[in-house]
């Protein structure tokens, strides 16, 4: 194995494929929780959560007594549950994390922001919201850029949900603007990512489909497999919405092959109801009930209620074209019923 400081060079740079190739297929006999550790962070780099959380694990349990590299472990365990939409896990290892950071007066911000993402996971939006505007405070005090980029990342997407675009426009762009300035293209790339979103949502297409293609285009060179997903489910949304159906569907079967491969089953979920939306446009009613079921069952129990939102008012919509007049009048009361008991405004959107 190659020595630790080299390898944390590799992840660094955003090199994750050699990371992992350098620390090889075997556990040192010594430092076994340091090893551990960076094997899950390249396998985090490289959008596998899933079996970087085995390694955080792993890691926590080799640590004995070294509380700092368990704490290190918990984050990263907690970033990763987040990502895949593991709600109650996602709350308690950021719950824990936090609470050994105070314990042990190190990584407070990181634990700080963790507990915030991981609210705002959950929904609750309100307490996300003030934790994650003093943690930008914080940052921009201590002229933190990255920390900065992300808190307001962080804050744009939170912001769509509320339905306060405006507000989350101007903070993504402020991300994006850090992190240029920090000269973080994964950052920048991620800004990209949610400005694009949320452009598209307030229905501003064509900036919202440049949005896309720069950072597609950033993270085409890189080891990022999650991000080059996202890139191609984002773009065939705004290709979706422009009447480009040929191209956005196949756009969505890139993505849901990407996607699959990381066992991302949340942002499937995505891809299935956007293909659902394509079927149904073009009269493939049939087939666009099977994106729909899918789509439902992906998006069950992974803290994504914006998709159930949209999975429900679309199978109310498809209801109705098929003649089912009474059954989508049924489904239609019921996503506004787990709309409203979300605080979301989904049905609201007229651009999505």
């Amino acid at each position: 194995m190659k020595n630790i400081e080299q390898i944390g060079n590799f992840l660094d740079n955003g090199e994750f494929a050699r990371a992992l190739a350098a620390l090889g297929g075997k556990l040192p006999k010594t430092g076994k929780g340091r090893w551990l550790l960076l094997k899950g962070e390249a396998l985090r780099g490289l959008g596998l959560f899933g079996a970087a959380i085995r390694e955080y694990c792993a890691a926590r349990a080799a640590a004995k007594g070294d509380k700092e590299l368990e704490l290190e472990a918990l984050l990263s365990e907690a970033r990763c549950n987040r990502a895949l939409g593991n709600e109650d896990t996602a709350v308690g290892t950021a719950k824990k994390a936090l609470a050994l950071s105070k314990e042990l007066d190190i990584y407070l911000v990181e634990a700080s922001l963790e507990w915030a993402l991981a609210l705002r996971l959950v929904g609750r939006l309100p307490e996300a919201a003030k934790l994650l505007e003093g943690l930008l405070k914080a940052y921009r005090k201590a002229g933190d850029l990255a920390g900065a980029a992300f808190a307001l990342w962080a804050l744009g997407g939170l912001y769509r949900l509320q339905g306060r675009y405006a507000e989350g426009i101007n903070a993504f762009e402020e991300s994006l603007k850090a992190a240029r300035k920090d000269k973080d293209g994964a950052a920048e790339g991620y800004a990209l990512f949610g400005l694009g979103g949320i452009l598209r949502v307030a229905g501003f297409m064509g900036r919202a489909l440049d949005c896309y293609v720069r950072a597609r285009r950033s993270f085409a060179r890189t080891d990022d497999a999650f991000a080059k997903a996202y890139a191609e489910c984002g773009t065939s949304n705004v290709l979706r919405q422009l009447g480009r159906l040929e191209e956005a569907y196949a756009g969505y079967t890139r993505a849901h092959k990407l996607y699959s491969g990381l066992s991302d089953w949340a942002d499937l979920g995505f891809v299935e109801w956007g293909m659902g939306e394509i079927k149904k446009k073009n009269g493939n009613f049939t087939e666009a009930l099977n994106h729909y079921r899918k789509a439902a069952g992906l998006f069950k129990g992974r803290s994504e209620p914006r998709g159930e939102a949209l999975t429900l008012l679309s199978l109310a919509a498809l209801y109705y074209l098929m003649g089912e007049t009474a059954k989508a009048e049924r489904q239609h009361d019921t996503a506004l019923k787990f709309i409203r008991s979300q605080g979301l405004h989904t049905h609201l959107e007229t651009f999505t």
